[in-house]
């Protein structure tokens, strides 16, 4: 690597610094340069993905993209940037992979622009600057902070859910835990972690939908060097969680290809590294998360049917907050308690009539939803105030009801189309399911039988029975 004083065309300083988790969700934010960005509102893009803030990047042109599927550094002259408001600039930018015990986490872009930029905003770092920077993500990625008595279970049927996590901590089986989105799938997969016999090993997340099938399966798998071009030996999240726990959310996003790799790890425990000969081994326990009922999920292709009996072994159902209304005053006290460090109030009471709303209102967004609620009230509720009321909320509420009844509408129209269809024999139903699964297979393997049978797990001459069985277009021939 070159030395950073002779990096961006010898300016010897920055004038940008932006760091993504391995999800592309901004973590970090300073622009010193008015066309990067808003320099006073920096804290409004923390949360936001970084493709969502600039238009003209993706994973195949972000040099923080490739540093975190390579592995090492990447840097880049005369890039063109386009920043919402802000127009396109050229950038010159030096991205570097955060990495923990091997394993890259997310990474840091530094960046700077073809513009002067006044010296009193510049940005001087050296790699020890970085180093400190990226700390935070590094040492709280793999911890599990819930427990089981941060389970909000006022309600009957959610205290069975709760009191069933000590049940599930007591094995080392594969879990699946479905619920809505919002209702803190995550909260119940660390609490699992904590209770059980793993508790002081890693505990690791990935979310399945927010990365490519070529990053997300060299994240899970490892690499090894020559794997595809500039791909370096790494580790990937089974050996990292060996002994403990990997939790993989919105599994049903999951390619179905890597799904069958992800179905022989729960098997066996074996693995290879992407490009690589060596079979591995490692003891983890997997969790699973998906926000779509199993069955709909299966019916639509989304997921291998045999995966879904593998994973649900020992499932967990989280009901959503509209059948749990007992919870929601509960909820309401913390969010209001850890919300007042926020903002720096000093809220105590909620008033009755706010309460009532709440209790009325269906939360399609379920508790994050209703957390974002209280958010809201928080920043609007008078310094001096000490009573949360109605009026801090209305403008906000209204918002969420108007877009929760074009979501029931939509839903509705939906549901409306597919009452005229026929409901399938169990049979018929899984000869379709069949098909897809088949059908894209072939697809992914460019007509290629052989291919296709490596990639489903099954003997070739079986697939090719299938094939006819069911007329499927093989696409091109196989090579005698």
């Amino acid at each position: 690597m070159q030395d950073l004083k002779n990096l961006f065309k010898g300016k010897g300083y920055i004038d940008g610094i932006t760091i993504i988790n391995l999800e592309g969700e901004i973590l970090f934010s300073a622009k010193m340069n008015k066309k990067l960005g808003n320099m006073e509102g920096q804290d409004d893009l923390l949360g936001k993905k970084l493709f969502d803030v600039f238009q003209n990047i993706n994973t195949e042109n972000s040099s923080i993209y490739r540093a975190m599927q390579l592995g090492y550094p990447v840097y880049v002259q005369d890039q063109p940037l386009t920043t919402i408001g802000h127009g396109t600039t050229l950038i010159s930018a030096l991205s570097v992979p955060i990495k923990r015990g091997g394993r890259v986490v997310g990474a840091i872009d530094l960046s700077c622009t073809e513009d002067s930029v006044p010296e009193d905003d510049r940005i001087d770092l050296t790699v020890d600057d970085i180093s400190a920077i990226g700390k935070k993500l590094i040492t709280n990625h793999d911890r599990a902070s819930f427990t089981v008595e941060d389970i909000v279970a006022e309600n009957a049927a959610m205290r069975r859910v709760r009191d069933y996590v000590y049940v599930v901590a007591g094995t080392s089986l594969p879990v699946l835990i479905y619920g809505e989105t919002g209702t803190g799938k995550e909260v119940f997969a660390q609490a699992i972690h904590n209770a059980s016999a793993r508790r002081n090993m890693p505990f690791i997340v990935q979310n399945c939908a927010a990365l490519p099938e070529t990053l997300l399966e060299s994240i899970l798998f490892g690499t090894e060097k020559g794997a595809f071009t500039g791909a370096v030996d790494h580790k990937g999240l089974f050996e990292l969680a060996d002994g403990g726990t990997l939790f993989l959310d919105e599994i049903n996003s999951m390619p179905i290809s890597l799904q069958a790799k992800i179905l022989r790890v729960i098997q066996d425990g074996s693995f290879r590294h992407l490009g690589g000969k060596d079979t591995l081994a490692a003891d983890v326990r997997i969790i699973a998360a998906m926000n779509t009922e199993p069955f709909e999920t299966i019916q639509k292709g989304q997921m291998r049917q045999d995966l879904y009996y593998r994973l649900s072994m020992m499932q967990i159902n989280i009901p959503p907050l509209r059948e749990r209304k007992e919870d929601i005053a509960v909820f309401v006290r913390r969010y209001i308690s850890k919300h007042n460090a926020t903002f720096g109030k000093h809220v105590k009471y909620i008033s009755a009539g706010l309460m009532r709303k709440l209790q009325e209102y269906p939360w399609p967004g379920n508790v994050r939803e209703l957390e974002n609620l209280i958010v809201y009230g928080m920043s609007m509720v008078s310094r001096e105030d000490e009573t949360l009321r109605l009026s801090d909320v209305s403008a906000r509420l209204e918002e969420m009801r108007k877009l929760g009844l074009r979501t029931l509408k939509e839903n509705r129209e939906a549901g409306e189309d597919a009452q005229g269809q026929e409901t399938l024999p169990l049979r018929e139903a899984v000869e379709n399911y069949e098909k897809q699964v088949i059908q894209k297979a072939l697809e992914t393997s460019g007509g290629n039988v052989t291919e296709a049978a490596r990639i489903l797990e099954v003997p070739r001459a079986t697939l090719q029975r299938r094939v006819q069985q069911f007329h499927l277009a093989q696409g091109k021939q196989e090579t005698p």
